[in-house]
């Protein structure tokens, strides 16, 4: 049986950049993925276009800033499959849309930053989680950033919420311990997720700032991230729970 045969993993985001990533690598590993995306038409849209080889792929659409959507995409993952065995919590809002000067933040800008990056990680978390517990393990891994570790000019709600992330893989890895069940997270530093990928040379200023202070001298790939999410749901990972692997080519070394 191939590493991850016989799981059940629901990517959050599952359908683009580090989660299609994720997808495909769980997908390769034997897992059943149910990709997540934000509507059923973007979810179905990412499993035809990710359906290569021996996958076996499912969508399943909803909006993760509310509570409703969570306990929905869990249950249609139960409903389809019986079980949950992996949950990347991947969903997030980030880049220009997180993005806005702290003094002119709003209240509803807010509101959607914390709703998708943090309380759907918690919801979809603790959902999982009970049906994990019925059977006495499973794997959550939450998707933070090198932005919980760092400041980032005008991005003050976003690295809030994924230093928040940090705290939650913690606690929810202690309480949860007990029960058979992992809890990880990744840290990903500048990861190139255009489609194609951008030239690492000669780009736009933005590009060349992050290959001048990454010690390894190149962006990230979204690959990069899949294969230490695949490590960490693996068996080999059998003793790693609450801890989260940094994934920047060395970006945070200084």
């Amino acid at each position: 049986m191939s590493a991850l045969g016989g799981r059940v993993a629901l990517v959050t985001g599952g359908g683009t950049g580090i989660g299609a990533a994720v997808t495909g690598r769980l997908a390769d590993l034997g897992a059943v993925v149910v990709v997540g995306q934000s509507t059923q038409e973007k979810a179905d849209a990412a499993v035809l276009a990710l359906s290569t080889g021996s996958r076996t792929l499912s969508g399943v659409g909803g909006d993760l800033s509310t509570a409703h959507a969570c306990a929905a995409v869990v249950a249609a993952t139960l409903e389809r499959y019986g079980r949950i065995d992996i949950l990347v919590n991947n969903a997030g809002v980030t880049g220009a849309t997180a993005s806005g000067p702290f003094l002119s933040f709003t209240d509803e800008h807010l509101d959607r930053v914390v709703d998708v990056n943090l309380k759907a990680a918690f919801r979809c978390g603790r959902l999982a989680a009970a049906d994990m517990a019925t059977r006495g393990s499973g794997v959550i891994v939450n998707v933070t950033s090198v932005g919980a570790y760092a400041a980032q000019q005008h991005a003050t709600a976003y690295v809030a919420t994924k230093a928040a992330l940090l705290g939650l893989t913690k606690g929810m890895a202690l309480e949860l311990a007990p029960t058979g069940i992992r809890v990880v997270g990744v840290a990903p530093g500048d990861i190139d997720v255009a489609d194609p990928p951008q030239p690492e040379k000669g780009t736009p200023l933005r590009e060349q700032w992050w290959e001048r202070n990454t010690p390894l001298g190149r962006r990230g790939t979204p690959n990069d991230v899949a294969a230490v999410v695949a490590f960490l749901v693996s068996d080999e990972a059998a003793f790693v729970t609450g801890e989260t692997v940094v994934v920047d080519g060395g970006w945070l070394t200084y």
